[in-house]
This record gives C-alpha cells, structure tokens and sequence, in this order.
C-alpha cells in the first residue's frame, strides 16, 4: 500500500488521472445543460402604440367627391343646379334650422353685451346703476339670512323629529324583548321543559323535532340581539338603534315561527294524564295569543325602523336643497356684492382683462353655434362643378347617403385597395402620410381618408374595399399616375402597457401571457386592447410594467 501511495506522487500518475476527473465532470455538466430549459423574455413596458395600414395607389384627379350633411334633418333648401360651378366653402345646400338660427341668435346677442359691458367699465357706471345694485345688494343679503335661518329651523325640526323617532325605537327594542322573551317561556311551558320531555306525545315527530331546533336557534339568536339592543340605548348613531331593530324584527319573526310550529304541535298532541285536553287548550290559547301580539310586535318594529329611515332620506333632502338654496344665495350675495364694488372701483386692468375674457367667451359660443349651423350646410371643399343632386327641399336627410356630388377643378387623390383584414380599423377622416416615389421617401404629403366604399372587389379571390385618400394641400407638381405609398394612421394610444404579440397565447375567449417568476414560468389571464405596429400589443389589465413576459422557450437542446 506505501508503494502504491509513493507512486501516485509522481507526475506521470496522477496527471491522466486529474484529465479523467475533468472530462467526466464536463460529460455531467452537458447532460444537465441538455436538460435545462432557457426562457427568452422581454420586460412589459410603457409606450406609445401605434396602429397603421400601408397600401399602395396610383394618383388621380378627384372626379368624384360625394357630400353629405353632417347631421340629419329636413331639407331646407338646395342653392345649386347640376352643372354649375362653384367656388370652395361654397354653400350648395342647408337643413331647416330654426333651433340652431335662433341658439346663434342667442349667442350673437350675448356677444353684444359682452361688448357693451366693456364698454360700460370703460366708461364707468352712473349714479343710477349704482343705485339699482345697491338695492340688488341689499335684497341678495335678505335672501341670504332667510335662507341660513330656513335651514337653521329645518335643521332644530330634524333634530327634534328624529330624536323622538329614535327614542321611539329605544322603547320599541326594551318593549319588544320582553314579548320575545314572554313567548319563548310560553313555548319552553309546551314543548322544552322536563314534563315535556316525559309526557309530550304527539303525532308529527319531525315537526317537534323541528320546533325544538328552532327553539334552540331563537334563544342563540336572542343572545346575538341583546348586545344590539345594549348598544343602540347608549349610542347617538342612529345606525346603531337601525341594526338592532333589523335584528329585532328577524328575532321576532323567528319566535313567531316557533310560537307558530308549537300551535300546529298542539294540535297533534296526544292527550294523557299530563297533556289533558284542558292543558293543551290552554297552550293553544296561549301560543294564539303570543302570535298576535309577535305579529302586532314585528308591525311595531317595521314601522318604527320605517319611521326612522324614511324621516332620516326626508330630512336629508330637504336640509340638501336648504343648503343648495343657502349656497346659490351666497353666490348671489357675492355677485352682487362683486357688481357694487365693480361699478364703485374705477376700471382696473384685471377687470378690462376680465370683460375682454368674457367677449372671447362669447366669441367662442357664437363660433360654436355657428360650427352646429355649418354642420345643417353643405359646402363645396374645393372649386368644382356639380355633377349630382340627390335630395329635394323638404326631404328626410340621411348621413349614410350622398346629397350632392361634385368634380374638384384642380384636386388630386389616391384610390387604393384594403384587404378585409384592415377595412374594418379605418372610418372617413382618418389622417394619411403620403410619399411619392417621384419625390422620394423623404417628402412627405398628408392627407385625409374622404370615401370608404361599402361594396367589396374580390382580387386574385382576396376580398378588398375601395378606398378614397385626398389630398389636403394642392401641389402642382403632383401629377395624375404617380406611384403614392400610404401610411394610414388607424389607432393610436399614448403611454400604454405594451409586450410583444407572441407572448400573448389564447384558450378560447381568454387571452394569456407566461410570466417569468423565480426562473419558473408562471400563467396569467390578461386583457388585451390595441394591437399596434412593431409586433406591439397593448395590454389593459392583468400585468404590470416591468414583468418580465416569456416569448420563447428552449430545453437546452440544439
């Protein structure tokens, strides 16, 4: 053995042995790695997402451009023949618009007097307006104080009311205990005691079963009201003397079962020495009158809960329109006192600043109503000729039919073709990004999507949709034939939850993504929205920013 231990320190001995021990642990640590599963993940992130269509199209001149009300409404009026040229922003026809003329009226009107208000602190209020502000004041202020001490009475009447009301409820818990109490000893008398468990003998054995269970569950269901009924005397929260109530009632709508089970037990009692028929007609007696007076109790107990609540909502509403007529008082009182100091003070240039704002204002409400009225118009976009007139004066608009139709002078657009698979992200005014191949990637054109046909055109047994994209500009140097590459902005969001569409898996009608968690893989339901460009879906819930989402996975093997 000492010879051998002597040969294992040369060299030529324990060198091939360490290259053994090398080459076995690297055959050990391949079969693992063989084994092992790697995860490619990428982490939810917060973005802007994007949803496009990209189609291609030839430049023509827009001959055709079919207008349409932008609301609906009886024709008022057509300004225009088939034939005649007209100029942009045109107007070729109008609805009957008797709301909307007089809301600019209206509108108009308030504009003037903004800017006589203007004017008027400019110049300065006279001793006679003065005057009548001044009594405005005075009359703000009796409207005022008569509205504090209407809410001041209404609140003492509430407290009051619902004082009594409450001390009612008390009285009603303390009384109602009692026949509770006075009920379950009648029923004890009949059924529970040590006679009974002797003599008792009657016909319905489950029914005297029953009724002893239920015994047992009011005197439980009396323990649980006692502490209620102990609360809602020393409490000042009339929630407290509610609950309790609300238990009472079904504690005694518990007991007058049971008093109601004994009586039909009664009934079924077979008569003997102890149970003489004299007895068992006295229980009957008895336990008739107990389910009188625990109905009559269970009526006294609704109406007081009643009572309580529906004088609670009552007060509650009237103190909220006093306080509502008490605060639009002050804000009368403040405004009037603002008009006085207003006329009193010279102008100032916050004040100028404030009348000129409520001229913009009213400017901006006049454009507004005028905006409604452009929308009972049809103006001609461009310069054109009218080629179409679909609708008669005193015709029922539609907004899904064309009224009128026109060919542009000098307008130019793009008609493409969108696959099924796209039709359905696009609708009428969608923005475009236009290149031309003439002009290079570099330049770029905006649009705007005007015509969606409704009906399909099926190409090499694809199914596509016409689509119409103008131009918003003119621009000579765009011709008729060129090659034109539209990006058409469908959707987009900004600062959304976003992952890769491959990690989003589906079972059914759910969606998932596999979350990378402790080097495991763990499932989670998730709700999806939009699915932009760049491979990006958005997800709305189920996930959180930072996590990381498988979107491959690998078992080691090559």
């Amino acid at each position: 053995m000492k010879a051998f231990f002597l040969q294992l320190k040369k060299k030529r001995y324990w060198i091939p042995l360490v290259i053994i021990a090398l080459i076995t642990a690297l055959i050990v640590i391949t079969a693992i790695n063989k084994n092992k599963v790697v995860y490619t993940t990428e982490e939810a992130v917060l973005k802007n997402l994007k949803q496009t269509v990209e189609v291609t199209g030839t430049v023509e001149s827009a001959d055709d451009i079919n207008l349409n009300f932008a609301a609906s409404g009886r024709v008022g009026a057509v300004l225009v023949k088939i034939g005649d040229q007209v100029k942009a922003n045109q107007i070729l026809a109008r609805l009957s618009a008797g709301d909307v003329a007089s809301q600019v009226a209206d509108a108009q009107a308030a504009l003037d007097v903004a800017k006589s208000n203007l004017a008027q602190l400019m110049a300065g209020a006279s001793p006679e307006d003065i005057n009548v502000t001044v009594r405005e004041l005075e009359n703000a202020k009796t409207t005022y104080q008569t509205a504090l001490d209407s809410l001041a009475n209404l609140q003492q009447t509430s407290d009051e009311e619902m004082n009594n009301y409450r001390t009612v409820g008390i009285n009603t818990l303390s009384d109602k205990l009692f026949t509770i109490s006075y009920a379950l000893d009648i029923v004890e008398d009949a059924i529970i005691d040590t006679d009974a468990d002797t003599y008792l003998f009657v016909t319905d054995v489950q029914l005297l079963n029953d009724s002893k269970d239920l015994y047992t569950q009011v005197i439980r269901q009396s323990e649980i009201l006692a502490p209620y009924i102990e609360k809602a005397k020393t409490s000042k929260d009339q929630t407290d003397i509610l609950t309790a109530l609300d238990v009472l009632k079904q504690t005694l709508e518990m007991t007058s079962n049971l008093v109601s089970d004994t009586y039909d037990l009664m009934l079924v009692t077979v008569i003997n020495d102890v149970y003489t028929s004299t007895i068992v007609t006295n229980f009957k007696t008895s336990l008739n009158t107990q389910s009188s007076t625990l109905n009559t109790a269970i009526t006294s107990v609704q109406t007081a809960t009643n009572n309580i609540r529906n004088k609670e909502i009552y007060y509650q509403g009237q103190i909220t329109a006093a306080n509502n007529s008490v605060t639009a008082a002050l804000n009368s009182l403040n405004l009037a006192q603002a008009r006085l100091d207003l006329k009193q003070a010279p102008a100032r240039s916050f004040e100028i600043d404030v009348a000129q704002a409520n001229i913009r204002r009213a400017q901006a409400t006049v454009a507004r109503y005028y905006s409604m009225m452009s929308d009972t118009m049809i103006k001609a976009p461009v310069d054109g000729l009218v080629t179409k007139i679909n609708v008669d004066v005193g015709e029922q608009s539609s907004v899904s039919q064309g009224a009128i139709s026109m060919i542009g002078l000098s307008n130019t657009q793009v008609k493409v073709d969108v696959p099924e698979s796209d039709i359905t992200k696009l609708k009428v005014g969608n923005t475009v990004d236009i290149t031309l191949d003439a002009f290079g990637n570099d330049q770029i054109f905006n649009g705007t999507v005007t015509f969606i046909d409704p009906a399909s055109t099926v190409i090499s047994e694809v199914i596509y949709y016409k689509v119409t994209v103008g131009f918003n500009t003119k621009d000579e140097k765009i011709k008729s034939g060129m090659t034109a590459n539209l990006t058409i902005l469908t959707n987009n969001k900004d600062n959304v939850l976003v992952v890769p569409s491959r990690a989003v898996s589906a079972r059914g009608d759910t969606r998932y993504v596999q979350v990378l968690q402790d080097d495991k893989p763990v499932e989670k339901e998730v709700q999806v929205g939009l699915k932009g460009d760049d491979g990006l879906w958005e997800i709305s819930s189920g996930l959180k920013s930072g996590e990381k989402v498988i979107i491959s996975t690998k078992n080691g093997k090559k």
